[in-house]
């Protein structure tokens, strides 16, 4: 059993294609500008768009929930779920339009912006940082790690960022300590393969690890540090010329989240069918991890970026000046919340 659930962590890298048919929904409606949880009397014609994804992990569950619930159809939108895990195509297809909206790690956005591109982040729902530190076996504390090998994804990456914060709170420098390894995707398999000593890692590979006798050192969630590991974004440019279909596809995602939330059992079902596994045990746990932290709210606090910032400074110099609210636009998502909108999401 555990190395079906490592064939199973491993495969989810892969990528695969997320369309899926969605169930009877009620009629399409146009949204008002503050927006609204109702439908109105003469739906527009369904807009076919690209909706990128940036992962094929839990992580994804609101836009397979907007789509398989028929929220985005609710909307108005006939959405096609796009998979780009890369930042560096995910960006360039943002600047073009050809994917208007998509979720990733707002650490891409800024990147692109601070060289030029006009990507803002218009909402958040994974606004803190949330890794675990899990190592070899023999390792029974941060302590132990000092001089060993540590795998991340790459440097400047969220999992980076972590693991100097969780080195750092036991008095070891990630820099002078410890040797930080860039695996990208491969950090389970680095750390099972005992290439390196300890990995930064997230569910389902934690669990995995845990599964295969790893030992989890810290939860750096613990730690409540602000950092938009999913955010949603768009170009200025897109949004401008879409105010109206920008405000629908966030309601519809909104609707994803708290439907996620507060129905589990479906939900749970809907994730089983996206990440192709059967394995109940690890599905849940993975939820449990993930869902109920997400803001309903889809604010992006523009303080949640100024580690991005830092991290990014010693390679873009034009960091080192950038104020994080130059890279956000909140204002649909506050139109929403001041509309009563997510109100009336409420259980």
């Amino acid at each position: 059993m555990p190395m079906r659930r490592l064939w199973w962590s491993l495969a989810l890298f892969g990528l695969c294609a997320l369309a899926c048919g969605a169930p009877a929904a009620p009629a399409p409606v146009a949204a008002p500008a503050a927006g609204s949880a109702s439908p109105a009397a003469a739906p527009p014609a369904p807009v076919a768009m690209r909706f990128g994804v940036n992962t094929t992990l839990v992580q994804a569950t609101p836009a397979w929930v907007a789509k398989d619930e028929g929220f985005f159809t609710k909307y108005g939108i006939d959405a096609e779920l796009v998979v780009v895990p890369s930042a560096a195509q995910l960006a360039p297809a943002l600047i073009s339009g050809e994917i208007p909206i998509a979720i990733g790690a707002a650490t891409g956005f800024v990147s692109s912006a601070l060289a030029g591109s006009d990507l803002v982040l218009i909402g958040g729902y994974a606004n803190q940082l949330q890794f675990w530190l899990t190592a070899q076996p023999e390792n029974a504390s941060v302590a132990d790690l000092r001089g060993k090998k540590i795998a991340i994804t790459r440097r400047g990456s969220a999992t980076h960022m972590a693991t100097r914060l969780a080195l750092q709170h036991y008095g070891l420098d990630a820099d002078r300590d410890a040797t930080l390894i860039q695996v990208g995707t491969n950090t389970l398999e680095s750390l099972l393969s005992g290439n390196v000593d300890a990995a930064m890692m997230g569910p389902p590979n934690t669990f995995v690890a845990e599964d295969q006798g790893m030992r989890t050192l810290v939860d750096v969630s613990e730690y409540h540090y602000p950092l938009i590991q999913q955010g949603i974004a768009a170009s200025r440019a897109w949004v401008a010329k879409n105010e109206d279909l920008t405000r629908r596809t966030l309601q519809a995602f909104g609707e994803g989240i708290a439907f996620a939330q507060d129905q589990k059992a479906r939900t749970l079902a809907i994730i089983r069918q996206h990440i192709q596994t059967n394995d109940e045990q690890l599905i849940e746990r993975s939820y449990n991890v993930f869902v109920p932290r997400w803001d309903r709210t889809m604010y992006a606090p523009p303080e949640a970026l100024r580690p991005d910032l830092e991290a990014l400074a010693d390679e873009v110099p034009a960091a080192r000046d950038a104020q994080p609210e130059q890279f956000v636009d909140n204002r649909f998502v506050l139109e929403l919340a001041q509309s009563g909108f997510f109100q009336q999401l409420q259980k």
